[in-house]
């Protein structure tokens, strides 16, 4: 027992320090605040035409505030995770590449369990950063009217909840790719492709259970259902299996790496 308490603390330690070292190398590379920049200014645009709508058009956004409508189902949204998410983390493994230290990686002693977990959350926290500065939005929306804290930290929620998913599947793909654009193509294809259009199947089946099971993975859906306060269990099995499963192909991908 010792002996095994023993390695899963090494093994801590050894993804705690991949951790850090994905997290130095992403602040230190002038990409990585190109995309915070891009982010703000966009998600600024954004949330700005949702305060002007309802301001100009109170009849068209009904209920709804900037905030529900910032982190609902609109196009705007969307386009958020779809543009960004493969940013954080197209450089994981297509960066150590790019710098021959992939090579290093293989020979050090550190399992691909403990890499892919390293660098899985060195990505979640460059993801989660470049949310933390819109929760200003809410004191700006707070200057003209009530903030529905609850749905607030729902729709935050979700965001890292989908995110989470998302950076994983840039994880897989950064370890099939061999340079950080085709990482982030791959990635953008993978969820543009397979997460958001299958969504689209609850409209086109008419088949209840199979109309069903696409309504389970309709992302629109979902971040709805964030939006406004609510969040469903099956939400985070959803993600949480998207999640694992991505991380366990990244794994696999380096061990066939490895031995080759």
């Amino acid at each position: 027992m010792p002996c095994a308490h023993g390695r899963g603390g090494r093994r801590v330690r050894t993804a705690w320090a991949i951790y850090k070292r994905e997290l130095i190398g992403t602040f230190c590379s002038p990409l990585a605040y190109v995309v915070m920049v891009a982010f703000l200014v966009f998600n600024g645009v954004v949330f700005w035409f949702f305060m002007s709508m309802t301001a100009d058009n109170p009849a068209l956004t009904g209920s709804r505030s900037p905030l529900q409508m910032f982190f609902g189902s609109t196009i705007l949204s969307v386009l958020t995770l779809l543009v960004f998410s493969p940013a954080t983390t197209m450089r994981t493994f297509a960066e150590e590449r790019r710098s021959r230290t992939f090579e290093t990686l293989f020979t050090a002693p550190v399992t691909d369990v403990e890499v892919v977990a390293g660098k899985y959350f060195g990505s979640m926290t460059f993801y989660a950063a470049l949310w933390a500065p819109t929760l200003l939005y809410a004191l700006v929306v707070k200057r003209y009217g009530p903030v529905d804290w609850g749905a607030l930290a729902s729709g935050y929620a979700g965001m890292l909840l989908i995110g989470s998913a998302f950076v994983a599947l840039g994880v897989l793909m950064s370890a099939i790719a061999r340079s950080q654009v085709v990482a982030y193509m791959l990635t953008f294809m993978a969820i543009g492709g397979v997460m958001f259009a299958l969504g689209l199947g609850s409209y086109v089946f008419q088949e209840e259970s199979t109309r069903q099971f696409f309504s389970y993975v309709n992302l629109w859906e979902h971040m709805e259902h964030f939006s406004v306060g609510l969040i469903d269990s099956r939400a985070l099995v959803y993600y949480g299996s998207v999640s694992l499963c991505s991380l366990a192909l990244a794994t696999r991908t380096l061990s066939v790496r490895r031995e080759s």
